[in-house]
């Protein structure tokens, strides 16, 4: 009896220890496996020019490219250790799938916040604002997205425009529905554009812009409202995980307060010669965000 009530508090406490070190490892978040693999794995776009595209040379550049950089680069100072950086391609179908699963650690574009994607993933402050617009011919005179009742309009496959449009047409707010075109990249959503198998393009203005500025005909084109919608955008992170996302954060608001971030954006969006090619000044809203949704002191995060 007694040898049995000692085998079974043996095999008990075996199972107490096998369950604890199982309850170590999946508690383990982002922040310590960054630091035990020194490898940062970030999600970003192929062909979302201003903000993430790779260039003729094969190099990931874009707005969104260079704050990842700046952040990563900020995060290896605090953390006190050398970190690789990877840049790896997401499409809007496949970006909250990868961070779900752990593939990535973060995902910095345009990705807007609302509450179905935070039922499945965190986001970071604000880092961002943008607003849905439509790219046309000039000889269409497209007035409101009543005007593309009938048409067809391109968009990228799994965004919300896609379904905001088609909800419209569902529900007879345009009327008759547009056929809603869907495209894995932008620049091949322009590319039926300009060979008239689409009449419009909608997604983010300043999108829209890089790729009519960057055509061989630029003033054949015009970008404007009325906004489908505008969103907030953050960066995508693990959910539940407060040491990576205060991580995250705190890289984003030291930049925010030494002016890091704000050259970062100049250097894209303002100037004479910005990179994206047209001047996009920073929203006044966003602006009073980037300066108050950080801690007081955030310009010391390094210290």
């Amino acid at each position: 009896m007694k040898n049995r009530i000692f085998k079974t508090l043996v095999a008990s406490s075996v199972l107490l220890t096998f369950v604890a070190s199982l309850s170590t490892v999946y508690a383990k978040g982002r922040l310590d496996k960054v630091m035990e693999s020194k490898k940062l794995t970030v999600g970003a776009r192929e062909g979302a020019p201003p903000f993430g595209f790779v260039n003729e040379k094969g190099e990931w550049v874009g707005w969104s490219m260079d704050l990842s950089k700046a952040i990563h680069q900020s995060i290896e100072k605090k953390l006190g250790t050398k970190i690789e950086l990877e840049f790896r391609a997401i499409t809007p179908q496949t970006r909250v799938p990868l961070i779900v699963n752990g593939t990535l650690d973060w995902v910095l574009g345009t990705t807007g916040k609302n509450i179905r994607r935070e039922e499945v993933i965190d986001f970071s402050y604000l880092n961002n604002a943008v607003c849905v617009q439509m790219l046309h011919r000039k000889s269409n005179n497209f007035k409101s997205y009543q005007d593309l009742a009938g048409k067809r309009v391109g968009v990228t496959i799994g965004s919300v425009e896609f379904r905001t449009l088609t909800a419209m047409g569902k529900s007879g707010e345009i009327s008759p529905p547009p056929k809603v075109i869907g495209f894995e990249k932008h620049s091949l959503g322009f590319l039926a554009l300009q060979q008239g198998k689409t009449d419009a393009h909608v997604t983010l203005d300043v999108t829209l812009n890089s790729l009519r500025i960057k055509s061989k005909n630029p003033d054949d084109w015009t970008v404007h409202g009325p906004e489908l919608f505008c969103m907030p955008n953050g960066i995508l992170l693990a959910e539940d995980d407060s040491d990576w996302t205060d991580t995250v954060n705190g890289a984003l608001c030291y930049l925010v307060k030494t002016g890091e971030y704000d050259r970062i954006y100049k250097d894209w969006f303002a100037g004479n010669n910005p990179k994206a090619g047209f001047q996009r000044p920073l929203p006044t809203a966003l602006r009073y965000v980037l300066d108050n949704q950080c801690p007081s002191g955030s310009e010391k995060w390094l210290k």
